[in-house]
């Protein structure tokens, strides 16, 4: 039986693969099995070596991180794919979702945002970490953690918790995010934190 997620990196800094691989590796359900240092090796790899999650970098030498998203799509289309990036444009993320990855992560972002990528792609969901969310909706990193905890059930009470802050701070943030993006009602909010890429489709709201 299965208890690890197998994971391959692709990453052309042998330094950066390294680093991960430890944190990965530190995760009980977790484990590296695999490295890549631009795309056809990747791709090689990949015929050779079983896995789960393929967490790969876009800016590399030779075939781009895009195109190889692409292969992997055509060839292994229910694989899981993250990417891991120096960029934290919101059309470079778009762009990498548009193509078939379900999470992009950042570089600059605490490492455990990529494990939370991983698991959400693992879980066939989207992610798009908290730098990137904040440029692209307006939003500080704090008000995005708020909407994101929110929209994932958790209580005001349980987000001032989660986040080391007061319940009324976590209220007037609400208050804040909801004027900044036009909404009134939970539903709401909940429908556009999934159109921002934050959190799951509402119950309700079509298929």
């Amino acid at each position: 039986m299965q208890l690890e997620s197998r994971i391959i990196l692709v990453d052309d800094h042998a330094a950066v693969r390294s680093g991960y691989k430890r944190f990965i590796d530190s995760e009980s359900d977790m484990v590296v099995v695999g490295e890549a240092g631009n795309a056809d090796m990747a791709f090689a790899l990949l015929k050779t070596q079983p896995c789960d999650v393929l967490v790969l970098d876009i800016s590399m030498p030779g075939q781009s991180g895009l195109e190889l998203i692409k292969r992997v799509r055509l060839k292994w289309p229910t694989l899981a794919l993250v990417v891991l990036s120096m960029h934290d444009s919101p059309v470079v993320a778009a762009k990498a979702l548009e193509q078939g990855a379900r999470a992009y992560v950042t570089k600059s972002s605490d490492p455990n945002e990529l494990i939370l990528g991983i698991r959400k792609a693992l879980g066939e969901q989207t992610y798009v970490s908290t730098d990137v969310q904040a440029q692209a909706s307006g939003l500080t990193p704090r008000e995005v953690d708020v909407v994101r905890l929110l929209v994932e059930g958790h209580t005001i009470d349980q987000v001032a918790g989660s986040l080391g802050i007061s319940s009324k701070t976590v209220s007037n943030n609400l208050s804040q995010i909801r004027q900044k993006v036009g909404v009134q009602t939970d539903f709401e909010l909940a429908f556009w934190a999934w159109s921002q890429g934050f959190a799951r489709k509402p119950p309700g709201f079509g298929d």
